[in-house]
């Protein structure tokens, strides 16, 4: 059965014929062409009394093959007769995803925003993680866990060798006693996930702000302003980023993030940003000033103030915005879940798992152990998930919270902005410093 394909160049409609040596040479050769193997097969037909030639000549051209259908073609080797920019995208092309493909639209300076996701079929992968010990939560309560197992081989021994002597415990105080156990995991881990789940929302709450900043400034301030205010909207995410994971002491250049920032700064406004204590307040500050420069009504008559004041008032709302959504990830930050809870609920978990094996034990004999050991692992993962997800920007590893992906994606889309609507790069900052700007105070840790 040979399928015919459709192309610009050459259409059958598909249907069973009975192969011949011909038509299936061609085919072979076709495929062979595709893959750049044309050289092998040519030479294993040459002494065949049709040439390659012929037979190419009879075939669609490579082109049309490869229009004819899509290719797993990855973004960062994909080429067009033009050449792409890096970061570029073509048209419908694919990008390979796991196990697999997601259109990906044509984006000038796309930035990869997506972040760990979990699916039915990586069942297997993460099973496969728990059984060569590389799941971090397992690394994070290990030593409760073999405490626990010892414990269980300890009274499983005893048992075994003098049951006699064995403390035999009945199975109701457990079976009452686990009932609010599951309970205090429960309110644990809810209380915690939403913490995880409100800095979420706020970080999109200034994906938001930052983007209406990126809208209205370019047509609302003249052209100069408007571009350092666009240069502080790119850099306050990475300030925020870097204010609430714990590094707001050290220098914007020594950090992780120079890279992405630093083009975006002048030498006097890295100096003003330095001084500061809240780097992401330092940005908000050069912004009100911008706003508050006369510079932003110098050589307006009445009615264009009167025209462009609904914009400037939106720009300061968002700004005043921003202030408060720093405010509230700071508070996410700085207060944690109480610590009496956290420790009534570890010490309750601790006691109710060591007396686990005096129920079991009787009943189970040794194979209380392996049985043990499996509900002690669940319980202690629920409560180290809650530990875990409590601190959503400094707690998780990997960034899971996508502090870097919120302010990759408001640097993409502002530096399009300003590109669209005023034709500049913010990524090029003036040689001289436009605005005034006082150093704060030396920066003070409370």
């Amino acid at each position: 059965r040979v399928a015919g394909f459709r192309s610009t160049q050459f259409s059958v409609q598909p249907k069973v014929i009975t192969p011949t040596r011909e038509m299936l040479t061609s085919f072979f050769l076709c495929a062979a062409l595709v893959n750049g193997q044309s050289a092998s097969v040519s030479s294993s037909l040459s002494s065949r009394r049709t040439s390659p030639q012929a037979l190419a000549n009879r075939m669609p051209t490579v082109a049309a093959m490869q229009a004819s259908r899509p290719s797993r073609t990855s973004s960062k080797v994909f080429k067009n007769e033009k050449g792409l920019q890096k970061g570029q995208f073509q048209p419908n092309a694919f990008t390979f995803n796991k196990n697999r493909l997601i259109d990906t639209p044509q984006r000038r300076g796309r930035v990869r925003v997506k972040g760990a996701r979990y699916t039915s079929q990586d069942w297997f992968r993460n099973f496969r993680t728990l059984l060569l010990l590389k799941s971090s939560i397992l690394r994070r309560i290990s030593t409760h866990l073999i405490f626990n197992i010892l414990v269980a081989a300890a009274a499983a021994t005893w048992f075994h060798y003098h049951p006699d002597t064995f403390l035999s415990l009945p199975v109701t105080p457990h079976s009452l006693s686990g009932a609010a156990l599951s309970l205090l995991l429960v309110f644990r881990t809810n209380s915690a996930y939403d913490r995880f789940w409100e800095a979420r929302k706020k970080l999109g709450s200034v994906v938001d702000n930052c983007r209406g900043l990126a809208n209205v400034a370019p047509t609302a301030l003249p052209a100069h302003l408007a571009t350092e205010f666009g240069r502080m909207t790119v850099a306050f995410p990475y300030m925020l980023r870097i204010h609430l994971t714990g590094r707001g002491q050290l220098k914007v250049s020594e950090t992780s993030d120079a890279p992405d920032v630093m083009p975006f700064f002048s030498q006097k406004q890295l100096q003003t940003v330095d001084s500061y204590f809240s780097k992401p307040m330092a940005t908000l500050s050069i912004m009100n000033q911008i706003l508050a420069s006369k510079e932003v009504t110098e050589g307006e008559d009445s009615t264009t103030r009167l025209e462009k004041l609904p914009s400037r008032q939106i720009l300061q709302e968002n700004v005043n915005q921003l202030v408060a959504q720093t405010g509230a990830c700071e508070r996410i930050q700085g207060c944690p879940v109480p610590l009496s809870y956290s420790r009534h609920l570890s010490r309750y978990l601790t006691i109710w798992s060591m007396t686990l094996p005096y129920v079991l034990t009787p009943i189970l004999g040794w194979y209380s152990i392996p049985v043990i050991g499996l509900i002690c692992w669940s319980l202690f993962s629920i409560e180290e998930i809650g530990h875990m997800i409590e601190e959503p920007f400094a707690g998780l590893p990997g960034d899971q919270v996508q502090t870097k992906r919120v302010a990759d994606v408001i640097k993409r889309d502002t530096v399009n902005m300003y590109d669209q609507q005023l034709g500049v790069d913010l990524a090029d900052p003036p040689a001289v410093d436009t605005l005034k700007l006082r150093p704060a105070h030396p920066a003070v840790v409370y």
